[in-house]
Order: C-alpha cells, then sequence, then structure tokens
C-alpha cells in the first residue's frame, strides 16, 4: 500500500533557487518488488524545484496588490461618472467646448461638416437626442437662420437645459468699418475676441452644472486662453501693413475676422442670392480696381458666379472653411491664405 505524497516547500530569508530530492511516494515493503524498484529509481533520478522566498517580498506583495486593487477601483468609479451632454450648433463650437471640457463632457454637433447652417434641417431624432443635454452652446445672432427656425422655440419648451449665447459679453473692436453692416454676419465665432469671452461663460456653465470637475476646467481654460492670445499675436504680425487691403468672398462669412484685423471684406453674394448681371459686372470693376488676385469660396455655396468673377480677373479660386471643427489651426491657415491673397 503506498502512503500519501508529501511535498516539500522550503522558505527561507534568502533568495535563491536551487534543486532538491523530493520524495513523493514511499513504497510499503510487502508491495510488489518490481514496481518498487523501478519507482525507487524513478525518485532517484527526479528533482524538484524548490523556491526560497525571502519574507520581505511577502509584504511588498501585499502593498503591490492592495494598490493595483485600488487603482482598478478608482477607474470603475470615474466609469460610473457620468460625461456632461454639452450640445452645440457649429463644429468650431464644440472645440470650445471639448477645449474646456476635457474628458467630463460628451459634445454633439447640430450642423454637420460640409452642410450649411442655412439650409440644414435637423432630423426628427436629432431633436429628440437634443433633449438628453445639460447644456446647449448657441450662437445666439438673429441672422443665424438654423438656431431660429429649428432651436428656439424647443430650447424655450426645455429649460431644463441650460444655455450659453455667444453673442453676450463684451463687444468686438472694430479696427475697419465693413461693406456691410457688421450685425448682419452671425459668423461671429471666427473673431478670437469674441471666442475668448465665450470661453468664459462655457467654463461658467460647466462649473454650475459640475462643481466638482471645477479644477479642471479652470486648468483648460487657462490653456485655450494662452492659445488664444497667441493666435491673435500671430495674426496681428502677420497682417500687419496689410491694414485697409481688401481681399474678395462669394459668401460674406469673414467680416468679424476682418474687422478685428483692420482688413475689409468683398463679398459676391449679397442677402443669400448670387449677383444678377449688374452686381456681376459691378464686382468685376471693383475687383480690377484693387487688383483681386484669389477669390476664396467655401463648402456647401455654389461657386459657379466666383469662378466666373476670378475668369475675367485672372485670379485663382480658393477654398476656406469657417465651420471647420479645428477653430485655432484653421483660423491661422485662413488668416496666412488671407495675408497671401492680399500682400
Amino acid at each position: 500500500m503506498t502512503m500519501p505524497a508529501r511535498l516539500a516547500w522550503t522558505l527561507q530569508s534568502q533568495s535563491s533557487i536551487e534543486p532538491e530530492r523530493a520524495i513523493e511516494n514511499e513504497v510499503h515493503p510487502e508491495a510488489d518488488r518490481g514496481n518498487s524498484h523501478l519507482s525507487s529509481t524513478l525518485m532517484r533520478n527526479r528533482r524538484q524545484w524548490v523556491v526560497r522566498v525571502p519574507t520581505w517580498t511577502l509584504g511588498l506583495g501585499a502593498v503591490l496588490v492592495a494598490g493595483l486593487m485600488q487603482h482598478a477601483m478608482s477607474r470603475r468609479v470615474l466609469a460610473c461618472v457620468q460625461p456632461l451632454v454639452v450640445t452645440v450648433s457649429v463644429p468650431p463650437q464644440a472645440y470650445l467646448v471639448e477645449r474646456i471640457g476635457g474628458e467630463r463632457v460628451e459634445v454633439h454637433v447640430m450642423v454637420p461638416p460640409g452642410a450649411s447652417p442655412t439650409t440644414f434641417e435637423p432630423s426628427p431624432q436629432e431633436v429628440v437626442a437634443l433633449g438628453r443635454s445639460d447644456l446647449y452652446v448657441e450662437v445666439g445672432h438673429p441672422n443665424f437662420l438654423f438656431e431660429v427656425r429649428h432651436l428656439e422655440s424647443f430650447l424655450k419648451a426645455n429649460p431644463q437645459i441650460s444655455i450659453v449665447d455667444m453673442t453676450a459679453g463684451e463687444e468686438e473692436s472694430c479696427l475697419a468699418e465693413q461693406g456691410g453692416p457688421l450685425d448682419d454676419d452671425p459668423h461671429i465665432w471666427l473673431a478670437p475676441q469674441r471666442m475668448r469671452s465665450a470661453a468664459f461663460a462655457i467654463e461658467a456653465a460647466l462649473i454650475e452644472l459640475d462643481p466638482e470637475g471645477a479644477p479642471e476646467y479652470g486648468q483648460n481654460l487657462k490653456k485655450l486662453l494662452s492659445d488664444i492670445e497667441r493666435l491673435d499675436g500671430e495674426i496681428t504680425q502677420l497682417l500687419a501693413g496689410l491694414e485697409g487691403r481688401r481681399f474678395m468672398v462669394f459668401h460674406p462669412a469673414w467680416s468679424h475676422l476682418a474687422c478685428e484685423y483692420g482688413l475689409l471684406q468683398m463679398a459676391i453674394e449679397s442677402e443669400g442670392k448670387e449677383p444678377g448681371p449688374a452686381q456681376l459686372v459691378a464686382t468685376i470693376e471693383a475687383g480690377r480696381d484693387e487688383g483681386i488676385r484669389v477669390v476664396f469660396v467655401q463648402k456647401g455655396f455654389s461657386d459657379r458666379s466666383a469662378r466666373v468673377i476670378a475668369s475675367e480677373l485672372g485670379a485663382r479660386v480658393e477654398s476656406l472653411d469657417p465651420l471647420a471643427r479645428d477653430w485655432l489651426e484653421n483660423l491661422r491657415y485662413s488668416a496666412e491664405r488671407i495675408a497671401a491673397a492680399i500682400r
């Protein structure tokens, strides 16, 4: 009859690994001698690795395990924190909210890239989804027709949704009077001063909804304002000495940028309509007088008239996007293209 196996584990204070004989089975004298001889032969030739673990590592292991468990629990707690749902009208506003809110916000854009805010209509599902928002950042301009047509009544009927109006706050300082009233242009996000003012309002609204996130929002705002200030300095230097120069666009989206840096925008489109024959001729003559070399167009709008005028002027057609999501880089790029066109 065989006895139960014995496993030899040795724990000592010094760390080492060495081979040691392990007696796994003890054969009874009366057992079959052939089997006993074979078993004892195998036992003599087999070695068992015995791990000797220093006692101090046991305490360290316990500390590491506890730390890992605490980290995992922290991650689970953070995963349970629901981000604030923030909806905006156009992609450049999303840039502001994401820079300030970080991972504590979930941002939705109503007007998708490539669509025109003048003609875009949200689906019923998109309007219903808007009801989940904690905060809506609106352009707020009376000529921003998307909001006027599709959102004003909805937001009034849902007072639980907080609202940030980008037209509120400090007035823009205009260094050059534009061809038409500046108040007619709803593209206020193309002026760094206006975006700086909106950033403060967005931070305040996020803190009101999520007081625990205040330190994070404050740090993010500080970094964003630094980037806006740097961009403003770059554009000022880029356009220095070009004050009063004119650039030609099809859709009059850039008057706020032009106003802030002392330029003049010449628009082909008037009141949302393409020019008639008489206006087309007048625009061509004005373009010749100004020495226009570039006509700027944008996605979502017909460029037929712009190409006719460019052909008559011997100018080239370039595209600028006032609705790009990466607001900072897009404004830097747009200013560079405008500067190159009028220099």
